[in-house]
């Protein structure tokens, strides 16, 4: 019991968003020595704990828009939310006893913030946290009190969470970094455990049951490519802060070792079923399928070690069961070359061996990681700032999805304060906020937060219930308050639907200690929340509804592309010698991103309406062959390295350009028409005849790329002839 309790308490302390907790419960607790020590507070005119309220609201809607930036670019960052607070609120203070000026300056508003978002994350956190404040503010409203004094207080309020947060991160400068990347190896030790199914007989080999599992790994992609594109982020914002830190070089080894890990999991040699047919009877696919487990056990631990500053040691148990497997192979090998049959199979369970070997080499390379030797690689984009006004303009002639959402919110907004004022609505805020949080750019993550948030809230507020009867004091109330806060910043990113319940516990105390009215309002409060989440899916089902089906054409011609570019990184490489250089590291990363966000397009898919899941089987065989397409690129670049025999090389440059030619005619059809020649698919075995067995394998993976594009052309093609016969729309 001892044991678990420490365990728990070292997890808890090296949880980062238990430590972001922590630091809104300090920054909230400071908020209310006014109310504690009833300080006279000449320049305000409300009572003191109606001062610390505010100045509370201030720090949790900075709570929810924070960044994690270096400290450079977090001060600007934090100026700017203090000026758009500040605006924010005077504008509600000034325009909300004039309900006609106010809704016009809602919508405007509204529909201005929610634009930034196309300059950038940073700037849609600060036009979502805006209009939050604004809805604060209308919380916090007293007619009898001069209007600035509400404005001040939230911005004091934020500014100070700001600057405490800073103060808080020096004490500590990589340890969300450190979170990222231990659930980035979390995630790549799922994903191999789900992958060791294709070895394991118990779950079954069959042609339906390697989709599902295909289909499984693509899904779990998207975790790995979130927050490998997290951690890129994090560490080239470290780097300019700091290009000295020696943790952060040692965290920037993990990560490169973590990308080519990733690389290597992905890969897909051969197929499958075939090597089920070949050696199903014998034992040597359950070796494969325990080395896969192991090395999943083994991610996880760096994983750990990560999170608990502690360096990694490789295990003895799987440089066993490596020498173990090779040992087998070596013996399956000399009975087959005996009885002449199966070489090609025997060639790529030696290749897939190697890769997994491969994987053990750059676990173990981590055992022996230098803080002193480690230098820091950091992808050179110079990427200049955007023009403000030109990236605006451009997002309102496209009509992006920046564009169409900012004018859904804003809609909605006005619409929900309109209710509010046609029904009399006290506490109507309550409904705009539901819009707020509830209403997402995509229809699927809309529904998700339409069932979290009507829950959420509903159980927040029975939690209310007895809060109100039992606990009438107020210092209680305000502790119960910041306990509520903690929470629901804890749980906001990893459960939402907790998350919302803490939330609403939150609000429906502050609300109470500003204006006490017991549990008289919190009926109100449940029909409040079920409006906003009716106008919220009314809102993404008819104000400029952005389906999926539409985004797959340019989804799946992206994908293409950087593909394309990723096997031709990975082709130069045969010939010149193996690199991870940043040109290819980008281009690599590229392609990964594109194949999650089109299988995240697929998932989302699925949580829409079923009158708009168009071509459902069509496209769920073209995101599997897409991302078949990437793990069998990836599979290659596994194994590049620099071909020394001279014929070899020259044969291979011939299809390595037959299979890039195959793979740009998936997403540039006319081109083949044009072309003067090529080589036939089919022919790619009369290659093999004069080639070392090495170059035999490469030539395999490379007609597997080459049938894949087929495939992909293929059903490209069949799809555009049904969407011109169903609808024009999806052209």
């Amino acid at each position: 019991m001892q044991y678990s309790f420490a365990l728990m308490l070292r997890r808890l302390i090296s949880d980062s968003n238990a430590h972001s907790g922590f630091r809104v419960v300090i920054a909230m607790t400071c908020t209310f020595i006014p109310a504690l020590f009833d300080f006279h507070l000449g320049l305000f005119e409300q009572s003191n704990l109606a001062v610390s309220l505010s100045l509370c609201l201030g720090v949790m809607a900075s709570a929810i828009v924070e960044v994690d930036e270096n400290t450079k670019e977090r001060k600007k960052f934090i100026a700017t939310v203090i000026a758009c607070f500040f605006i924010a609120a005077s504008s509600v203070e000034l325009l909300l006893p004039y309900p006609t000026f106010f809704a016009l300056g809602l919508g405007t508003s509204t529909f201005a913030f929610m634009m930034l978002a196309s300059l950038g994350t940073h700037y849609t956190k600060i036009g979502f946290g805006a209009i939050l404040i604004a809805i604060y503010t209308m919380i916090g409203h007293k007619a009898n009190v001069v209007w600035f004094e509400q404005p001040l207080l939230l911005a004091i309020g934020a500014l100070w969470y700001g600057l405490f947060a800073i103060y808080w991160s020096h004490l500590s400068p990589n340890r969300t970094l450190r979170e990222q990347l231990s659930q980035l190896f979390y995630a790549i030790s799922r994903y191999q455990l789900q992958k060791s199914d294709l070895f394991d007989a118990q779950k079954g080999n069959s042609k339906q049951a390697i989709i599902d599992t295909r289909q499984k790994l693509a899904v779990l992609n998207i975790s790995i490519m979130a927050r490998l594109e997290s951690s890129k982020s994090m560490i080239k914002g470290q780097y300019k802060a700091n290009r000295r830190q020696q943790e952060l070089s040692l965290l920037n080894q993990y990560y490169l070792v973590a990308e080519q890990i990733h690389e290597r999991i992905s890969a897909s040699q051969y197929l499958y079923s075939q090597l089920e047919n070949t050696f199903g009877r014998s034992q040597i696919l359950e070796g494969f399928h325990q080395l896969l487990l192991q090395l999943s056990m083994d991610c996880h631990q760096v994983g750990a070690n990560i999170s608990e500053k502690k360096i990694y040691q490789h295990s003895r148990r799987l440089k066993w069961t490596i020498q173990a497997l090779s040992d087998q192979l070596f013996l399956l090998k000399q009975k087959l070359q005996l009885f002449n049959n199966n070489q090609e199979a025997m060639q790529a369970l030696q290749a897939i061996y190697d890769n997994l070997n491969g994987i053990d080499c750059l676990l173990n390379s981590l055992s022996n990681i230098n803080k002193e030797n480690a230098v820091i690689v950091v992808d050179s984009e110079n990427k200049q700032s955007p023009d403000f006004w030109k990236t605006i303009r451009k997002a309102y002639k496209q009509k992006t999805p920046v564009f169409k959402h900012a004018v859904r919110i804003s809609l909605s907004l006005v619409i929900a304060y309109l209710i509010q004022v046609q029904f009399q609505l006290n506490n109507g805020f309550w409904i705009l906020s539901t819009v707020l949080f509830v209403c997402q750019p995509s229809f699927s993550e809309t529904r998700k937060r339409l069932t979290l948030r009507s829950f959420g809230t509903l159980l927040g507020i029975l939690l209310s219930f007895p809060v109100f009867i039992m606990i009438e004091n107020e210092i209680l109330q305000s502790i119960l308050m910041v306990v509520s806060a903690f929470l629901f910043i804890n749980y906001v990113r990893t459960n939402y639907g907790l998350a919302v319940i803490f939330i609403t516990l939150f609000v429906m105390i502050l609300t109470n200690l500003l204006a006490p009215s017991g549990i008289d309002v919190l009926y109100a409060r449940i029909y409040e929340t079920l409006i906003g989440c009716v106008l919220s899916f009314l809102a993404i089902s008819f104000i400029y509804p952005d389906w999926q089906f539409k985004r797959f054409p340019a989804l799946v011609n992206n994908h293409l592309l950087n593909s394309s570019r990723y096997f031709k990184q990975i082709a130069q490489q045969y010939q010149f010698g193996r690199s991870e250089s940043i040109i290819f590291r980008q281009t690599r990363f590229a392609s990964f991103k594109s194949d999650a966000a089109l299988t995240s397009a697929w998932q989302s898919m699925l949580f829409e309406p079923n009158s708009k899941q168009h071509l459902k089987q069509e496209v769920y065989g073209l995101v599997n062959r897409c991302d078949a397409l990437n793990c069998y690129i990836a599979a290659l670049s596994s194994h590049r390295h620099k071909i020394e025999s001279e014929q070899d090389l020259a044969l291979l440059k011939q299809l390595f350009i037959a299979t890039s030619e195959q793979i740009l005619y998936t997403y540039r059809p006319e081109l083949k028409e044009t072309a003067i020649e090529k080589i036939e698919i089919e022919s790619f075995q009369l290659y093999k005849e004069t080639m070392s067995d090495e170059s035999k394998l490469i030539v395999e993976q490379l007609r597997l790329i080459a049938f894949t594009a087929l495939d992909i052309q293929a059903l490209l093609q069949k799809i555009e002839r049904r969407a011109h016969r169903e609808s024009p729309s999806l052209t």
